[in-house]
């Protein structure tokens, strides 16, 4: 799951500075208005299944597969993403994605017995407000890399995403995205050679909880509330108004926001609103932090983390500390509760400001993460 404003892992040394300068969208990168829909910019090509090779069976993947792909992953990111592990019960919901078909946007390598050595997914996103996306994810093995096993899943991740483009009416500009860490090298040589490329950089940071936090004042306009169910459509619409103006971002509908509020990993008790009344004498949520915690992440994390997956203020409360004070209020509540660390990840241009705000509130930078595109 991405955010935002959100985050992940624990403090370690400043890492050496990326190629593109962190934050900013690489040379050629614009996502320029266009005046063709995609499916006149994007042919449909065939999609065929890689080769099987090497007592290998390539095949999508199925509910079945969800511990192999579990397992799987957790060896991936021990090589590409350590920060960013992926529970059991993110996978499935990964799995379940309004919208994916797992017979045709998804791929697992076999090599029988129940193992399995390398899996993606090429899906379309439902939303299509400013760009038509298709998200790549996977990865290979790493005892299973230098066979060509990545060059026949990015290829097939490729072709599947060109499918998806050629079917979409959209006047929009539409890209290919995947996330890659800064340290997996191998994975960015398998998407550039698709021609994908780095087009944002994220910041993962994060906040050392047995150090004291600074209590925000809350502006007296406002009421604090714990998260609450009935809360939920309220918080979504205040979502997606506070990202409008945030690279890439795309509206939620009700069913992709559910499965962040009605997950396991979801604890209303370290998540907070804001609350006032709109002209209309209806009350709204003007602002949030919403948080997740996944035991799993922990040993990448060097300890019992919290992870907040969303800070944000409309934009016409902005300037009122409001994300200042949630945060603060979300930060003391998770370290009385025993959290040693909390982290989160964060658009290192955001137009808010969202870095110097966690800088204040005592958050260090603790990896960055490319968001590589292929656009069209």
């Amino acid at each position: 799951m991405s955010t935002e404003h959100s985050a992940q892992s624990s403090p370690s040394a400043e890492p050496a500075e990326p190629t593109v300068a962190r934050g900013e969208a690489a040379a050629g990168v614009r996502l320029d208005a266009v005046d063709l829909p995609v499916s006149a910019r994007v042919p449909r090509p065939d999609a065929p299944l890689p080769r099987d090779r090497d007592g290998l069976r390539w095949r999508p993947a199925t509910l079945a597969d969800l511990g192999a792909l579990h397992a799987l992953d957790g060896r991936v990111a021990s090589a590409d993403h350590p920060l960013h592990v992926t529970s059991l019960s993110s996978m499935r919901q990964l799995l379940e994605m309004p919208g994916i078909d797992l017979e045709r946007d998804s791929l697992v390598a076999d090599e029988g017995d129940g193992q399995l050595v390398a899996w993606g997914l090429s899906f379309l996103w439902p939303v299509r407000e400013s760009v038509v996306r298709v998200s790549v994810d996977g990865g290979v093995d790493p005892r299973r890399r230098g066979t060509g096993l990545g060059h026949d899943l990015v290829e097939w991740q490729r072709l599947r995403g060109e499918q998806h483009l050629s079917g979409a009416d959209d006047v929009l500009p539409a890209v290919l995205a995947a996330g890659v860490e800064q340290e997996a090298e191998s994975h960015a040589a398998l998407l550039e050679r698709q021609g994908f490329g780095p087009a944002r950089w994220w910041s993962t940071l994060s906040r050392d909880l047995t150090r004291s936090v600074e209590a925000v004042p809350l502006d007296p306009a406002v009421r604090l509330e714990q998260y609450s169910t009935h809360r939920e459509e309220a918080t979504r619409l205040a979502r997606n108004e506070a990202f409008v103006d945030h690279w890439g971002s795309q509206a939620s509908t009700p069913e992709v926001w559910r499965m962040l509020v009605g997950a396991a990993t979801f604890r209303p008790d370290l998540s907070f609103v804001a609350v006032a009344g709109g002209d209309d004498g209806e009350e709204k949520v003007v602002a949030f932090v919403l948080t997740t915690v996944e035991p799993e992440q922990w040993p990448a994390h060097g300890g019992r983390s919290a992870h907040v997956d969303y800070v944000g203020v409309r934009r016409a409360w902005r300037g009122r500390h409001l994300a200042q004070s949630l945060l603060a209020t979300a930060l003391a509540r998770q370290a009385d509760e025993g959290f040693e660390l909390c982290v989160l990840d964060v658009d290192s241009t955001s137009p808010t400001g969202a870095v110097g705000l966690y800088e204040r509130a005592g958050f260090t930078v603790a990896g960055r993460r490319a968001a590589y595109l292929r656009e069209y």
